[in-house]
């Protein structure tokens, strides 16, 4: 019998092997599919903790048997993942500051010690309103006042100061007076959600605080050596750029540092549709070429690699403490750290191992960040590029350059053909990395972010070298303006040159078609499918004929992922004859969004007070989320900021075709500065508002029109008054909008109260009640009322809700966006995105 025995047993010892060699592999995995049961288990965490702990004794004593120990660690393993995230997830202390919060705004003096220096935002509100600077951070409650006087408190809180305070800083305690309150959740499909972001990291309550005056410094001390560490870095970034330069060195600091400013939001947007965004969040590339750069001049220097090693890892564990903590950051760091380990040691550095060590350290710190995309994303992607790069690049090299290499080996060439070869080997090599990442990676992103960039692997490569420039321009800028501060500005203006260059190509590439393709967010079990398929496309099985169907079975996944969420999942396009009408919730102010069944997509305003960016956090992810990527046409209702703040921006951003708008649009634009704006705006995208009147009719489809009942070209009011009232009329139903028309404009529109009968009926002025609303309701006759408003109501906003009858009344603020929908039939129905509250109770 040949050595090792039949072929069936080697390939076991070779498995047993391979989890021998590499135990915390499955311990991480293990320790992962406990985090994900955490609500599927009954909440009991000391009961999973004292399982695990005789689980473990049962191990110990069981060691003589070869499986038995194994299989007891593993469940301990897994208990204990379900008892870390259950804790991390629903255990707080008594004292925490949530106790003293509701969804309701509440005023409270709390005492807060401030671990960073708050950061000052600032930016544009829309295109035409200046945003005020605000200061944003976290903090630590240390007391908050009650009835009973000043009780001790605890937990982390988001602080957003609306009046900056220029004396606040690290190492401070304040007393602060302001609105406390629970950060919001999600309103709208697609849109972030704040309140679970925050939740994720452990941050239940927001501290609005209106007025710096508010603010009362009680002690000073000083900050830790991290916070000076952070704080010296970036002012030796931010030495020697000048005012006009203020938008490259924000650039370069978020790509060195892993920094945010508002001032990039058109940058990040250009990086996002090119899919290159990833070059500005911080990444195993920049560790890599920290430690790279020092070691390699640490050689130069003639030092022993061992030492070279350390002097390496030191400069990575300061660049880890200087950079913001994200998943990326601290995976890199304790990457790097470890192969460092791995070359002083002498001993061999196993990737895959590592990794899984990196994972471990992260989630027994933070569970709760194995549902976090950018964890999702940073380990995913790694551990794709750990397994399946080399096979790739062995897939992708054919047999002529295996022979150029064979004839290399044994007789080496001269120098240019060396240099060519090996030019052409590492463009290889990051194109099949490229490949990898965007395969192992594109599940999650269409998971998370309902996209797909079919530019994202060749505009990253040809993004990566000038990204690589800048990236060592500013890690060198800071390292030379710390060693001489007198030439900052000398070093400022070589490090910005690849910046300027990097702005320049990100703006070619987000010209090219087709560059964010919306993908419906998959089913999250096809996700899993596809990397259980991978993984098993990746198993040693025996036979081609197995091979072939397994690796086939994770292409087919993949395009299942691609295809199936548009036929299947909940976020698609209307029924063939089905009608779609959808009002968002953008706080102060109103937007809603028609999908006919032609396809030709209507917009009715597009305008809050409330968001200070309403298209790309509310609009757009909507937009993405429904598979849109284009607007036919925007109906503006009246010249009232909160109904065109976004206008100008949704022209530009999805080529609208045409603006129509009321006869009196223009009159009252007047000495209004930010509709004056808008106007401009329009102009200069050759879409000038063209006005409509009672009686125009605007076809959506063969069973689809829009019909103007409001304003006459003669009318002489309000702007409110003047808002345009046109009824959406699809298989014999109909929905009335009413803009914000008050007791003028109801009292004309009843001398003829037959033309007003409507099914649903978008409540006038944000749902508010005039002497007249009783009156107009019972005219228009609906079953069903929808309102846009803000989340505190007024007074005549209550009295409304008298007046609607036996309609059925929702709100924005409590609902969330509410589509209603037509079908063929004549069926209407409407769709809460959040419960209304009397269902939660």
């Amino acid at each position: 019998m040949p050595e090792g025995g039949p072929p069936a047993r080697r390939v076991e010892r070779a498995r047993d092997d391979v989890v021998a060699r590499r135990p915390f592999v499955a311990v991480a995995v293990l320790f992962m599919f406990g985090i994900a049961l955490r609500r599927a288990a009954p909440h009991r965490p000391d009961v999973w903790i004292g399982m695990g702990a005789l689980l473990v004794a049962a191990g110990v004593i069981a060691h003589r048997w070869r499986t038995i120990p194994s299989l007891c660690l593993g469940a301990a393993i897994l208990l204990i993942g379900v008892a870390a995230a259950q804790l991390e997830h629903f255990h707080y202390a008594r004292d925490h500051i949530s106790t003293f919060a509701s969804d309701a705004r509440r005023l409270a003096q709390v005492e807060l010690y401030l671990d960073e220096a708050p950061r000052l935002l600032t930016g544009a509100f829309g295109q035409f309103r200046a945003l005020p600077p605000k200061q944003a951070m976290t903090a630590r409650v240390t007391r908050v006042k009650t009835w009973d006087g000043w009780v001790d408190a605890r937990g982390d809180v988001l602080v957003q100061i609306a009046q900056p305070h220029p004396r606040l800083t690290a190492g401070q305690t304040i007393r602060a007076l302001g609105m406390l309150e629970r950060p919001s959740q999600a309103m709208n499909p697609g849109q972030f959600d704040w309140a679970r972001y925050y939740r994720d990291q452990r941050i239940l309550v927001s501290l609005q605080i209106g007025q710096a005056d508010n603010i009362q410094i009680l002690r000073e001390s000083s900050p830790g050596p991290v916070a000076l560490l952070r704080a010296r870095v970036r002012q030796a970034l931010a030495s020697g750029f000048h005012g006009s330069q203020a938008l490259d060195h924000a650039l370069l600091r978020a790509l060195v540092l892993g920094d945010r400013d508002p001032e990039l939001r058109d940058v990040q947007e250009q990086f996002r549709r090119t899919g290159t965004s990833h070059h500005l969040a911080i990444s195993g590339m920049h560790v890599a070429v920290l430690g790279g750069v020092v070691y390699w001049l640490c050689r130069l220097l003639r030092l022993h690699p061992r030492a070279a090693a350390v002097v390496g890892m030191i400069f990575v564990a300061l660049y880890g403490l200087a950079a913001l903590p994200s998943p990326p950051v601290v995976r890199s760091v304790l990457l790097c750290l470890a192969i460092g380990l791995g070359i002083v040691s002498g001993r061999s550095v196993d990737l895959l191992h590592l990794l899984a060590v990196s994972v471990i350290a992260m989630l027994v710190y933070q569970p709760l960040d194995l549902y976090n995309a950018g964890f999702q994303l940073s380990f995913g992607t790694v551990l794709g590029m750990i397994l399946l790069t080399g096979l790739l690049l062995d897939a992708m090299t054919t047999q002529r350059d295996r022979d150029r290499m064979i004839a290399a080996a044994a007789r080496p060439p001269d120098a240019l053909t060396s240099a060519s070869m090996w030019a052409d080997r590492k463009m290889l090599q990051v194109v099949a990395a490229g490949l990898v990442a965007w395969f192992v990676s594109f599940p999650l992103i269409a998971a998370h972010f309902e996209q797909l960039n079919p530019w994202a692997v060749p505009c990253s490569i040809l993004m990566a070298p000038v990204v690589f420039l800048a990236l060592i321009g500013g890690m060198i800028k800071i390292l030379l303006t710390l060693l001489w501060p007198g030439m900052a500005g000398v070093f400022a203006s070589i490090a910005v040159r690849p910046v300027e260059w990097m702005r320049g190509l990100v703006d070619l590439l987000a010209q090219l078609p087709a560059s964010e393709v919306p993908l419906p967010a998959p089913p999250l079990w096809l996700v899993a499918v596809f990397y259980i398929a991978l993984v098993a496309a990746l198993w040693g099985w025996r036979g081609p004929g197995v091979r072939w169907v397994m690796r086939s079975g994770a292409l087919g996944c993949a395009v299942a992922i691609l295809l199936l969420p548009y036929s299947t999942a909940a976020p698609m396009r209307p029924a063939a004859d089905e009608l779609r009408v959808t009002l968002l919730a953008v706080g102060a102010g109103q937007c809603a969004v028609v999908e006919p069944p032609s396809g030709r997509v209507l917009l009715i305003d597009a305008g809050s007070a409330s968001l200070s960016d309403l298209l790309r956090k509310c609009l757009a992810p909507f937009l993405r989320h429904q598979g849109l990527t284009n607007i036919d046409s925007l109906i503006i209702s009246h010249a009232n900021y909160d109904h065109f703040s976004a206008a100008a921006e949704v022209v530009g951003a999805y080529d609208v075709r045409e603006v129509l708008v009321g006869a009196k649009f223009r009159q009252h634009c007047t000495d209004n500065p930010p509709a004056e704006g808008l106007l401009r705006a329009l102009d200069q995208l050759d879409r000038p508002p063209r006005s409509i009147a009672p009686g125009d009719v605007i076809p959506l489809g063969r069973d689809t029109r829009v019909e103007v009942l409001w304003p006459p070209p003669s009318l002489v009011s309000a702007a409110n008054d003047a808002s345009l009232v046109v009824r959406l009329t699809h298989a014999g139903r109909s929905i009335l909008f009413t803009g914000d028309i008050q007791s003028d404009a109801l009292k004309q529109l009843l001398q003829d109260p037959e033309r007003l009968g409507a099914d649903v009926l978008l409540a006038a002025h944000h749902g508010s009640s005039e002497e007249e609303t009783a009156a107009f309701v019972r005219a228009v006759n609906p079953s069903i009322v929808l309102s846009s408003n803000d989340r505190t109501l007024t007074m005549k906003q209550r009295n409304f809700e008298r007046m609607v009858g036996a309609a059925r009344l929702y709100r924005t603020n409590t609902c969330g966006a509410l589509t209603v929908r037509i079908d063929g039939g004549g069926n209407v129905s409407v769709q809460p995105f959040l419960s209304p509250p009397a269902e939660r109770e």
